[in-house]
């Protein structure tokens, strides 16, 4: 089975897996989304959306969801859009939303560059790039982490209707996942640049705040 679909049947057949999100960190992410929800500006395309949690916090403009795994969004509750979509090849019309969020799913995604462009594509000029993620190793602090992540929830996860090895590949998407210089570089790539980052959880969690400045690479000038 090839990897993009590998992940897609994995989330398919995840239950209770928001449930479980909450109960393994304490409840921290749903404050983290509701940072997320104070940078949204106007119409919100949510990507990777999963059950709607994103999409259910916002109140201020139009919405839409969209997520590779259709039982995903069988299982969202909510009075917004849904489709079923690709992050590297999103059926959005171009520049037709002002802000394109992305929480917990990036790490998901095989090309996280043309995923980059996708969301720069279907944004307006200005418009703001959410990125809610997960990476151990970044952050100094964010390493006394690892043997939760790794060993306690995988072990834990039965117990709450989980599968342990859908969490080591969790465990390995997060301990892989770009770190800040290079997200900052996909970004520039991508035609975004960087504007804030705010770090949570000893920082192990982070929210990425860019803005739409062109459609193409933005010229280094370091040069570097």
């Amino acid at each position: 089975m090839q990897d993009k679909r590998r992940i897609s049947y994995m989330f398919e057949n995840m239950r209770m897996y928001e449930a479980r999100n909450v109960i393994f960190s304490f409840g921290r992410n749903l404050t983290w989304r509701r940072y997320l929800i104070k940078e949204v500006e106007g119409p919100l395309l949510d990507v990777a959306t999963g059950e709607g949690n994103v999409l259910r916090l916002y109140h201020h403009g139009s919405k839409m969801g969209v997520d590779i795994a259709l039982g995903m969004l069988k299982r969202a509750k909510g009075n917004f859009p849904l489709i079923v979509g690709d992050a590297e090849n999103l059926p959005i019309r171009n520049e037709s939303f002002k802000t394109v969020s992305i929480a917990f799913g990036l790490r998901n995604v095989l090309d996280k560059l043309a995923a980059l462009r996708e969301f720069n594509r279907v944004l307006v000029p200005g418009g703001k790039l959410l990125i809610l993620e997960m990476k151990i190793g970044d952050h100094p602090l964010s390493w006394i982490q690892l043997p939760y992540v790794a060993l306690v929830m995988p072990l834990l996860s039965p117990a709450f209707g989980g599968n342990p090895f859908d969490y080591i590949y969790l465990f390995k998407s997060i301990l892989n996942f770009p770190g800040r210089s290079r997200m900052e570089s996909l970004l520039r790539e991508s035609g975004f640049l960087l504007r804030k980052t705010y770090y949570f959880y000893l920082g192990s969690t982070y929210l990425f705040v860019a803005e739409k400045v062109t459609t193409g690479p933005i010229p280094n000038p370091t040069g570097v």
